[in-house]
C-alpha cells in the first residue's frame, strides 16, 4: 500500500473514531432541545426560537466540526484532507461556534426586555422578530467567518507538515475576537447585571406588599438567592469556557515563545464543551422546559399547556402591573 493510501486509510479511521465521540453531545443537545419544543405547545412560543437557534449551532458543532478536530488531535495535529476541506471547515468552524455565542447574547437581550419591559415586549416579541433576530446571529457569524475564505487565507502548513488553522492576521484575529466573543460578553455582563437588578427590585416590592413572618422573608430570600445563582452559573459556563481561547487567539497572533500544542487543544475542547453544556444549562434552569421534561418522563401528567406568560400579563396596567409582570417573567425564566 502506497504511503497516499496509507494516509488516507489512517484519516478514515480518525474520522470514524471522532464522529463516534461526537456522538454524545449530538444525542444530547438534540433530546435536550427538539424533544420537548416537539412536545409541548408552550415552548413553540416565539421567545424559545432563540433556543431553537442555539440547539441548531450547537448540533453543528457537534456533527460538523468536532469529527475533524479530533482527526487532528489524533495525528498529531496533521491535516490529510486537502487545503480545501480545510478552508471549509475552518469556515464552520468559526460559523458555528459564534453562532453559538452571539445566540447566548440574543438570549440575554431577549430575557432583559422579557423582565424588565413585560407589557410592552410581550405584545412586540413575534415570531417574524424572533426569527429576524435569529437571521441576524448567522448573518454576523458569516461575515466573522468568511474573511479568510475569501481574502486572507487560512494556515495549512508545508507539504511536510500540512496542518490546519485558521487565518492568523492580527487584524483578522483582532476583528473576530471582538465580534465573537469580547462584544457579547461585556453584552451578556450587562444584560444579566440588569436582570439581577430587576429581580432584586421584585422580590424587596413583594416583600414590602406583603409583610409577614420570617417564614416568608426566608422565601424571598431564597428566590432572589436562587435567580442569583443561575445567572452566576450562566455567566461563569460561558466565560469558563470560551476565555483561555479567544485569550490565546489574540496572544499567538504577536509572536513571541509559542505556546505549546497541549494549552492550544485544551482551550479550544474547553471552548467546544460549551457547546454540550448549553443544554444542561438552559434546560436545566428553564421552567417550560423542565415541565416538558417532566411530562416526557410522566413525573406530570395534569396536561396543562405551557404557554407564555405575556398573554397572562397583557391586560394589567400600571407599575403594579409592570412589578407583577416581571415577577411573572422572572418566576418561569429562573426558578
Amino acid at each position: 500500500m502506497s504511503d497516499d493510501n496509507r494516509a488516507l486509510s489512517r484519516c478514515m479511521k480518525c474520522i470514524r473514531v471522532a464522529w463516534r465521540f461526537s456522538s454524545a453531545p449530538r444525542q444530547w443537545a438534540t433530546r435536550s432541545y427538539a424533544s420537548p419544543y416537539a412536545s409541548s405547545a408552550g415552548l413553540r412560543h416565539p421567545s424559545n426560537h432563540l433556543l431553537v437557534s442555539l440547539a441548531a449551532s450547537d448540533l453543528c458543532v457537534a456533527l460538523l466540526v468536532m469529527p475533524p478536530a479530533m482527526h487532528l488531535e489524533l495525528t498529531g495535529h496533521r491535516w490529510y484532507l486537502g487545503p480545501t476541506a480545510c478552508d471549509a471547515w475552518v469556515s464552520v468552524d468559526v460559523a458555528s461556534c459564534t453562532a453559538s455565542i452571539l445566540n447566548l447574547c440574543m438570549i440575554s437581550v431577549d430575557r432583559y426586555l422579557a423582565i424588565t419591559r413585560p407589557l410592552t415586549y410581550g405584545v412586540r416579541r413575534t415570531a417574524r422578530r424572533a426569527w429576524a433576530c435569529i437571521g441576524a446571529v448567522w448573518l454576523l457569524s458569516g461575515l466573522i467567518s468568511v474573511p479568510p475564505l475569501l481574502v486572507l487565507g487560512n494556515e495549512h502548513g508545508t507539504p511536510e507538515m500540512p496542518t490546519c488553522l485558521v487565518c492568523q492576521h492580527l487584524a483578522y484575529q483582532l476583528y473576530a475576537t471582538l465580534g465573537a466573543f469580547y462584544i457579547p460578553l461585556v453584552v451578556m455582563l450587562s444584560m444579566y447585571w440588569q436582570i439581577h437588578r430587576a429581580a432584586k427590585k421584585v422580590v424587596e416590592a413583594e416583600h414590602r406588599a406583603r409583610p409577614g413572618p420570617r417564614t416568608r422573608s426566608l422565601r424571598v430570600a431564597v428566590r432572589e438567592r436562587k435567580a442569583s445563582i443561575t445567572l452566576g452559573i450562566i455567566l461563569t459556563a460561558f466565560t469558563a469556557c470560551w476565555l483561555p481561547f479567544f485569550a490565546i487567539a489574540l496572544v499567538r497572533p504577536l509572536g513571541g515563545k509559542p505556546l505549546p500544542d497541549w494549552a492550544h487543544s485544551f482551550a479550544l475542547w474547553l471552548g467546544y464543551a460549551n457547546s454540550a453544556l448549553n443544554p444542561v444549562i438552559y434546560v436545566t434552569f428553564h421552567h417550560d422546559f423542565r415541565r416538558a421534561f417532566r411530562d416526557l418522563l410522566c413525573l406530570r401528567c395534569d396536561g396543562r399547556d405551557g404557554g407564555s406568560s405575556a398573554v397572562e400579563i397583557g391586560s394589567t396596567n400600571g407599575e403594579g402591573g409592570k412589578l407583577l409582570g416581571m415577577k411573572n417573567k422572572i418566576d418561569r425564566t429562573w426558578t
